[in-house]
């Protein structure tokens, strides 16, 4: 009894202390901490929800908000440091496949991109700015050029039996260019008033655009149109594929609804290792290893050739 009434008194006269219940919400953590004495609310909490301007359990400006969003942000930035590293020290030094995966050098550079932006995004949580107008536009740049050049990416599939595949494939990535970075003026543009409102529709626009081109791939391996190489993945294996990553996509979206940062921010860097996985494959494909800088110059001037079947060739 006098342990518990020292142990009492001691949270009494400790103004911050972390108690967390994991698996309570923000509000009962606070009710519950405050009965037992407790002066402040935990600093963390996994479940937390905030809205665009902190109308929620995390008001705007607050030390919680700030390092909430600062730990979901390194998430995402952990995520997309993961996939970086993978794709240079396995497949471009043990496996030697980098360099002639053209579909992974853009998911190479799209992660990359990321990663700034992430940074700029841990940096405005660091110095309590969320909505510091230079680093949210730069952030906001980043991650669309980055969320470009995966979708660009991608988008070689839908090509696959085409003569002109390069042609086709090369203003599709052009317009996935150009509609990102027109969406970062807007941005910038209407900072003000909006915010981040005009940017996050670009993050469901590439997961959903990102599963559909998955959706067509399943659909035409499972038509024998795609005729997958045993010797990289059975069909059933890569159809698997297909279908976790698409799924994977689905969940972080719905994720996102919860409107937790921490089911938020890193789950949005699922879309990036979705679109790793995917190219790992898809850019082995022989109509996806025609495709390269020197390859999109020649196109506009010689024509490509076209079978009934493609091949996924290792």
């Amino acid at each position: 009894l006098n342990c518990t009434t020292n142990w009492h008194n001691s949270i009494h006269k400790t103004p911050f202390v972390s108690v967390v219940f994991p698996f309570l919400s923000h509000e009962k953590n606070r009710k519950l901490t405050s009965k037992m004495g407790v002066t402040e609310a935990p600093y963390f909490d996994i479940f937390a929800t905030a809205g665009d301007v902190g109308v929620l359990e995390l008001p705007l400006d607050s030390d919680k908000r700030a390092i909430i969003f600062a730990v979901a942000h390194f998430g995402f930035f952990m995520l997309n440091f993961i996939n970086v590293s993978y794709l240079v020290l396995v497949e471009g030094i043990a496996l030697r496949n980098l360099g002639k995966n053209f579909l992974h050098k853009m998911c190479l550079a799209g992660c990359a991109l990321q990663i700034c932006s992430c940074f700029t995004s841990m940096w405005r949580e660091n110095i309590n700015d969320e909505y510091n107008a230079f680093w949210s536009g730069g952030g906001t740049f980043f991650s669309n050029f980055g969320f470009a050049l995966c979708s660009s990416a991608v988008s070689v599939v839908w090509f696959h039996a085409s003569k002109n595949r390069i042609k086709w494939w090369t203003i599709t990535a052009i317009g996935w260019l150009l509609f990102h970075n027109v969406n970062s003026v807007i941005s910038y543009m209407q900072w003000d008033e909006k915010h981040f409102g005009p940017f996050r529709p670009m993050v469901v626009i590439a997961a959903l655009y990102q599963s559909i081109v998955m959706i067509y791939c399943f659909v035409q391996v499972k038509k024998g149109a795609i005729v997958v190489n045993p010797e990289a993945a059975s069909k059933d294996q890569f159809e698997r594929i297909c279908l976790t990553m698409i799924a994977a996509n689905v969940v972080a979206i719905g994720l996102t609804l919860l409107n937790m940062p921490m089911f938020k921010y890193p789950q949005t860097g699922w879309i990036y290792c979705t679109c790793v996985v995917f190219c790992k494959f898809a850019g082995q494909m022989d109509f996806a290893k025609t495709t390269s800088f020197g390859g999109v110059l020649a196109a506009f001037k010689t024509e490509g050739t076209t079978g009934e079947k493609t091949e996924l060739l290792v």
